[in-house]
């Protein structure tokens, strides 16, 4: 637990080397400079684009950390736990991304087709696929699974191994930027079973989950998502930066063996609506929003008899070209 500034300014080094942390957070480097005498107050007010005031009344607080948050949050190991859990599934999700780079430039190339990242916009798309001519042609959505549904057969009519869950929620507004746009929009799935959050979660150094706690806790703090995706980055990029570098070559290794899959939004919809009260089980449960707080409702497919392989879409490419497959995508076939 982060419990004192010096702490807090240490963790905010690690995971912000080259540049500042978000607003409050960009206060702490300026101020700890000051209380050491390095800088001077005007200087460092400027520095962080804020007041001599503030820089003044942190440097001078005998608790400079309850001053920046307001009061210092006591941290539940419940709540740690959750974080935990959301930055393994966030960096399974980023080494996912990286190991379908990879396979889509062995496989298609980048000069027919380049793929451009979408990731940073925070919107609903990973990736952008143009033609030659700069034209956009589909977008694309990854999709991880790594957690068993349990009761798949029970619920859904469908092995456990065999089954994937993805909100409707999710199934329409794809739909609807493809409607929009008139471009096919495609989810690829990737499933490593066993490979979940909560273990990945389990590898990630406990200052990393400390710093994450502490902003969930302490709204003030500023954004928690932006913090958790530069700790992200960091693990997925920063070589050794923080003794994760052999865990992540271990996940990335059971991604790269793992199948892939494709599934059209044209798809998924006409899939939803065919057997909508057979596999979107939520709407059979009487009051399931209130007993399953928090849960989506989802519709699951089969991984065998509903999705295609990526390869296959590949095969397609490469036989029936551009049009061939963009027909295949509209049609809901793929």
């Amino acid at each position: 637990m982060i419990a004192t500034f010096e702490q807090l300014r240490h963790v905010l080094r690690l995971v912000f080397p080259d540049t500042a942390p978000p607003k409050p957070l960009h206060l702490v480097e300026p101020v700890a400079l000051v209380k050491q005498g390095v800088a001077d107050v005007h200087d460092a007010a400027r520095a962080a684009r804020t007041t001599v005031q503030r820089i003044r009344r942190l440097a001078d607080a005998s608790d400079p950390l309850a001053e920046l948050v307001g009061a210092t949050p006591e941290s539940a190991p419940a709540t740690e736990e959750r974080v935990r859990v959301s930055l393994g599934q966030l960096v399974i999700g980023n080494l996912a991304e990286r190991v379908f780079e990879d396979f889509y430039k062995a496989n298609v190339g980048t000069t027919e087709l380049e793929l451009k990242d979408d990731r940073g916009a925070r919107g609903d798309t990973d990736y952008l696929v143009f033609n030659g001519s700069g034209r956009q042609i589909f977008r694309i959505n990854i999709k991880f699974h790594g957690s068993l549904f349990r009761r798949a057969r029970e619920l859904v009519g469908l092995d456990p191994e065999d089954c994937f869950a993805l909100a409707t929620y999710k199934i329409f507004a794809a739909l609807k930027k493809q409607e929009t746009e008139h471009l096919p929009y495609i989810f690829v799935i990737i499933g490593v079973p066993g490979l979940t959050g909560r273990i990945v979660g389990e590898a990630i150094p406990s200052v990393l989950v400390d710093l994450c706690t502490l902003v969930r806790e302490a709204p003030s703090l500023g954004s928690v998502r932006t913090i958790e995706d530069q700790i992200v980055d960091r693990l997925t990029e920063a070589a050794g930066a923080f003794a994760f570098e052999e865990a992540a070559r271990g996940f990335t290794a059971q991604i790269q063996r793992a199948d892939w899959y494709v599934l059209s939004a044209r798809r998924a919809d006409g899939l939803l609506r065919q057997n909508l009260f057979e596999r979107a089980y939520a709407l059979r449960v009487r009051a399931f929003a209130r007993n399953y707080r928090g849960a989506e409702l989802d519709m699951h497919f089969s991984l065998s008899s509903d999705l295609h392989a990526l390869t296959e879409l590949l095969q397609v490419l490469r036989d029936h070209g551009m049009p061939g497959l963009v027909s295949r995508l509209e049609r809901g076939t793929i």
